[in-house]
């Protein structure tokens, strides 16, 4: 079950903009203080070579989740300026039955891609102290500058579902992060959100969320300061 961390210093807030009738559900979490690491350790190394057995073994379990059709029934209703209609945990079951390896980021991107292939949840890691301010989930006016990883920063078209800061968008919740506040090497302050839409329960974000909190904790150190479960009706503590 999750438990909410209170923060006292200068405490961000979530928002879900009123009328956005999409189901979203947000699990919220910061960790200060951390550690990350390029290398993986001896227990990090296990986990994932375990999860690259069992995804090349059970290929159809991972890409036939009802979370991934809750996404793929999500994309198709609306237009983006990503052409690529490709959810975030599929792309890395792929890369793992392409490459037969998991690629190697840091131990953060790690924890966060381990997560997102066993449960099918999109997820968005920022670093926090490139955050500004606020965190506003709303749809896109269009026009708004959008640089995704692996990707050319683009122009958002009018009705794209947005994570944004008081300066820039973060990620696109059908696509993924921005490049404008990314986790590396040095960051140690990190901001996570799990991004669930309709057709995902609010106890599979929950469940996921305190999977990742532990397994952050375990492989980078640091402590939670914040640590909640957001709707656009209720916030559940």
């Amino acid at each position: 079950m999750i438990k909410y961390y209170g923060y006292c210093g200068d405490k961000m807030e979530i928002i879900i903009e009123n009328g956005l009738n999409l189901g979203l559900i947000v699990g919220h979490l910061v960790i200060e203080n951390l550690e990350n690491k390029r290398n993986r350790n001896k227990r990090m190394d296990k986990i994932v070579s375990a999860l690259q057995k069992e995804v090349k073994e059970n290929t159809d379990l991972f890409l036939e989740m009802d979370e991934l059709k809750a996404y793929r029934e999500f994309i198709n209703s609306s237009k983006s300026v990503i052409e690529s209609k490709e959810t975030g945990p599929k792309i890395l079951v792929n890369l793992i039955l392409k490459n037969d390896y998991l690629p190697k980021i840091s131990r953060v991107v790690d924890c966060m891609n381990i997560i997102s292939i066993k449960t099918g949840l999109t997820i968005s890691i920022w670093d926090k102290d490139k955050v500004k301010k606020d965190i506003v989930y709303k749809l896109s006016k269009g026009g708004e500058k959008y640089w995704p990883f692996m990707g050319e920063e683009v122009e958002l078209l009018e009705g794209e579902l947005v994570a944004i800061d008081n300066e820039k968008v973060l990620c696109l919740v059908r696509y993924r992060d921005s490049k404008y506040a990314p986790v590396t090497i040095e960051t140690k302050n990190i901001v996570v959100h799990i991004q669930g839409i309709k057709g995902i329960k609010k106890e599979v974000v929950e469940n996921a969320l305190d999977e990742l909190e532990q397994l952050l904790l375990a492989n980078v150190s640091g402590e939670t300061k914040e640590k909640k479960i957001i709707t656009n009706e209720n916030t559940f503590v």
